[in-house]
């Protein structure tokens, strides 16, 4: 496998976990309580705890598909696997679904802003300033990238304690009674925890620019482990903290449990809360632009910055029309249904087709010999 990187760009193993990691930890973990508990209620902790063990297995097949692309990424792997024209149209649907993830991750954080902080100002002035920034972030690089990825993972970490306030009023009786659901109640629970997974497949384009690549999987694994510990603990505070009905009627539960904690010299810590989550939106929107752009650099020959401003342009044309909160909730369900086919549909089949491919090369070669 040849990477076709310049030395100097490449990062070392252990950058693999910020990216991964900082990709992951997403607007989603404002809302997502709300989302897994449809199906198994409260025994939805089992459900999120298995799709995050599943991606491990998907790191994996990962890997694997990385290791046997001619340049290490999907690109490559497309134009190898279905030829010029039939690759290209496969890396553009995989660009489709970048947007789709950028769009999701700036408006649901743009709905936060508006009905929280700011109900007066215009969508369109919050996300021209938030584009803007995130392309002054993406034009240095994917080095640039990780320097702010690291701020951005450290920032949430450590608001994590906060958890301790809510905890004290904790109602462990409302997971009772434990695991009286049915296996479609789980499943159903399973599908609408992905969301708050997702970013890890932008392992698919960040594969060439690591160092090491064999010594990076520890890495990989260590931030989806790190990224499922995170939500699972706010989750199972936010089920003890709030009851079931409150939990279907709630729109940003992680916002709520934030609202009893107060302060002599500071008594919304919620808006801490708001304004520390900019810089962790900032991350997966930066790797979902610089994904974007390698896309339409590589595959149309465009140079990276014109590259970019097209992908910021869509990106704002797109998401100006969609203001109600229905469109935002058809958003994240479009989204959901594209990992799900993403991640567990087309990557088992890309590494069904990769194997088989190798299989029947080994066989030709021996029956040559």
């Amino acid at each position: 496998m040849g990477t076709h990187v310049k030395e100097s760009l490449t990062l070392s193993p252990y950058f693999l976990w910020i990216l991964i990691h900082g990709t992951q930890m997403r607007s989603t973990l404002l809302i997502f309580q709300n989302s897994i508990i449809k199906g198994a209620e409260m025994d939805a902790l089992l459900s999120f705890a298995l799709v995050g063990i599943s991606f491990h297995l998907l790191i994996v097949m990962m890997f694997y598909l990385m290791k046997h692309a001619a340049e290490g990424d999907i690109i490559s792997l497309h134009n190898q696997l279905f030829g010029k024209w039939l690759g290209k149209l496969l890396t553009f649907a995989f660009y489709g679904y970048i947007l789709l993830f950028i769009i999701n991750e700036l408006r649901s954080y743009m709905e936060v802003i508006h009905v929280w902080v700011f109900p007066n100002t215009q969508l369109w002035s919050l996300s021209v300033l938030f584009l803007l920034i995130s392309a002054y972030i993406v034009t240095g690089g994917l080095r640039v990238i990780t320097g702010i990825t690291l701020v951005c993972v450290l920032l949430p970490s450590m608001l994590i304690p906060s958890l301790y306030y809510p905890l004290k009023h904790a109602h462990w009786t409302n997971f009772l009674p434990l695991f009286n659901h049915t296996g479609y109640q789980y499943a159903e629970s399973a599908y609408h925890s992905l969301s708050t997974f997702l970013g890890a497949e932008f392992l698919l384009l960040l594969y060439p620019f690591i160092k090491n690549q064999e010594k990076s999987k520890k890495w990989a694994h260590l931030a989806v482990a790190h990224s499922t510990i995170i939500p699972f603990l706010i989750a199972l505070v936010s089920f003890a903290f709030l009851n079931l009905q409150e939990l279907r009627h709630i729109i940003w539960p992680t916002l709520m449990l934030s609202k009893i904690i107060s302060f002599p010299v500071l008594e919304r810590f919620d808006y801490v809360y708001i304004f520390i989550w900019f810089f962790v939106i900032i991350s997966p929107c930066c790797v979902g632009l610089w994904g974007g752009t390698r896309i339409l650099k590589k595959t149309i020959g465009f140079r990276s910055r014109p590259a970019l401003w097209i992908t910021i342009s869509i990106v704002f044309v797109v998401m100006l029309p969609m203001k109600s909160p229905l469109m935002i909730n058809k958003l994240d369900s479009a989204l959901n249904l594209s990992g799900w086919i993403l991640m567990y549909g087309y990557l088992p089949l890309l590494c069904i087709w990769v194997g088989l491919r190798n299989w029947l090369a080994n066989a030709k070669r021996t029956a040559s010999t």
